[in-house]
């Protein structure tokens, strides 16, 4: 069976035999979370398909995401069928110039080496691992048109930096309004989805490697639509959490390949690369009468507005600034995180809120004064979950309730890069046990951490609200 390989497998209908396309179709056919979480909040399906499925078949020919290459191979053999490929990926003739080899850990040129063999894969590394060295890496050694795909300007301003400190380049940049491609590029990919299709295969043909930052995204429809169109010899995925919780977590590989390097936090702790933070649990005492799924939007609505509660994390914030420590307060509200950094005004620490509506410029102002040690607080919604550099923090602050594994995961990471300027780094965690669903999701948090940190969740501190002061742990966890 001839397979033509460009930016997806492409194969004549004909050549395919029913019972093959049959198993190639349940084998890329996913739930849909979207359809699952209509029916959920009782919305009913609204168009949603049951399955996802990316097998494409229009009659001539069957399409396939490249990275099933190994799925094709896998069942072909039970109908005796040996898969001939027709390689059509892209490689242009242009090369960059000689480019220094930025200094990478063993792991790291690992990956790239692998990288460089298998022509694409994922590399698996906690937070403050060295992902981006690896993509450095990878443009250094190759030496091919490279375009690095992110989902934030923070990201693509920090790629940019780094290509230009280690490898000397002034890479293009495609987002924020801007359209400047250039040999290396980087580009925010909400703003490659509204080019017109032509265009954008026009574009994308001009590189001969492609980087996917945050890879664990490519499985929303948007990053799957653009990577799905890149035709690159080279494929890379970068992330720390590759475990979706909405069970797509196979589009990962099937769109960017196998892993070429997977490493642990413990392995990293062990070398030095990161550091071990300690974790303290503060409980609050907000209470609420929680009923049931449809209680869940006001409840979190009625936390964020608690005087008490917002009290503590103030007080709780503003006495490790004064300290000298560098504090990140994350929310899941805006109106939360503006509540937070004016008590943190009013109490006479330096705060300033990092959200969405605060522009490029100003954002990185502040993320420059905080890594200079000029700003003690930034409180932040989910845009500081995924590509803060900030290695002087130290202190993180779990303000608002959650438990996505990813999230926390990252969230974690933030704290454990070294720096010269900080001791053991601390994450708060503020726990509102009086309200059952929020206690359970505070016992998965801290199952987490005690995956993340080896060590038992036992371990973790305890301290009441209130004048009741640090406990030994052992108590409610």
């Amino acid at each position: 069976m001839r397979v033509r390989v460009d930016a997806s497998l492409h194969i004549e209908r004909d050549q395919v035999p029913a019972k093959l396309l049959e198993r190639l179709r349940r084998a890329l056919s996913f739930p849909n979370p979207a359809y699952l979480d209509r029916l959920r909040l009782g919305f009913g399906a609204g168009g949603e398909p049951e399955l996802l499925c990316l097998l494409e078949d229009d009659g001539r020919e069957v399409r396939l995401p490249r990275g099933a290459i190994h799925v094709l191979r896998r069942l072909a053999t039970f109908d005796g069928l040996y898969i001939a490929c027709d390689d059509r990926r892209a490689m242009p003739a242009e090369r960059l110039s000689d480019l220094p080899s930025p200094p990478l850990r063993e792991y790291q040129e690992a990956a790239v080496a692998r990288l460089a063999k298998v022509t694409q894969g994922t590399a698996v590394i906690p937070c403050g691992g060295g992902k981006t060295r690896i993509g450095l890496g990878a443009v250094a050694r190759l030496r091919t048109p490279a375009l690095i795909l992110v989902h934030t300007l923070d990201l693509a301003e920090q790629w940019r930096g780094e290509l230009q400190a280690l490898l000397g380049l002034e890479a293009g940049l495609i987002g924020d309004g801007e359209t400047r491609p250039g040999p290396v590029t980087v580009a925010v990919i909400q703003a490659l989805c509204r080019w017109p299709e032509p265009e954008l295969d026009a574009f994308l043909a001009r590189f001969g490697l492609v980087i996917l930052d945050e890879a664990h995204h490519v499985a929303a429809s948007t990053f799957r639509d653009v990577v799905g169109r890149c035709p690159a010899r080279y494929r890379l995925g970068l992330t720390a959490t590759p475990e979706r919780e909405d069970g797509l977590t196979p589009l990962l590989e099937l769109y960017l390949g196998q892993p070429l390097a997977v490493v642990s936090h413990e392995e990293l702790i062990a070398a030095g690369v990161l550091a071990l933070p300690e974790i303290r649990t503060i409980e609050t005492a907000f209470t609420y009468p929680y009923g049931g799924a449809e209680d869940y939007a006001p409840m979190l609505a009625a936390l964020a507005g608690d005087a008490g509660r917002n009290a503590l994390i103030v007080e709780t914030v503003a006495a490790e600034a004064r300290k000298g420590q560098t504090c990140l307060v994350l929310s899941g509200r805006v109106d939360h995180c503006e509540t937070l950094v004016g008590g943190l005004r009013e109490a006479g620490v330096s705060a300033e809120l990092l959200v969405g509506k605060v522009r490029k410029e100003r954002r990185k102002t502040l993320l420059d004064d905080a890594r200079a040690g000029r700003l003690a607080v930034l409180v932040a919604t989910s845009l500081a979950d995924e590509g803060l550099d900030l290695p002087r923090l130290s202190r993180v602050f779990l303000a608002y309730p959650g438990r996505a594994r990813g999230r926390t995961m990252q969230r974690l990471g933030r704290l454990m890069r070294p720096h010269p300027d900080k001791g053991t780094p601390v994450l708060f965690d503020f726990v509102d046990r009086l309200v059952p669903i929020l206690r359970r999701h505070h016992v998965e948090r801290r199952r987490l951490y005690a995956e993340v940190l080896g060590v038992p969740a036992s371990a973790l501190s305890v301290r009441r609200s209130g004048s009741q002061g640090e406990r030994a742990a052992g108590g409610p966890g």
